[in-house]
């Protein structure tokens, strides 16, 4: 019992952690990168800001599995671990599920 006590725990940690880096890369992707990248000529655009759309790619890449693992260690219906997911795309909604899951797993810790 304590040993899936502390997968949950591991999972939820794991997700909270991904969620916010998530959704810090996609604040970047769409403040800095996509403004920068549309009003360069002639596609120039420095190493250093294409860097950010290539990160925030592999970091929602992370996101998906550690979202997965977390959904699947809290039981969660494929449907809401499927909107979990989806959260990791737009700017706000991964730091807005990152406070659901909170909710949800103190919920879920005082049954």
């Amino acid at each position: 019992m304590n040993l899936l006590k502390a997968n949950k725990a591991g999972a939820f940690a794991r997700f909270r952690l991904m969620a916010n880096i998530a959704g810090v890369m996609s604040l970047l992707l769409w403040l800095v990168y996509l403004p920068i990248k549309l009003t360069a000529t002639n596609d120039n655009v420095p190493n250093a800001i294409r860097s950010i759309a290539v990160v925030h790619g592999f970091a929602y890449m992370v996101y998906i599995l550690v979202t997965f693992n977390y959904c699947f260690a809290v039981r969660k219906p494929l449907k809401v671990a499927f909107f979990y997911m989806l959260a990791g795309t737009f700017p706000v909604a991964s730091f807005v599920a990152d406070r659901r899951a909170v909710a949800e797993y103190a919920a879920l810790n005082h049954e």
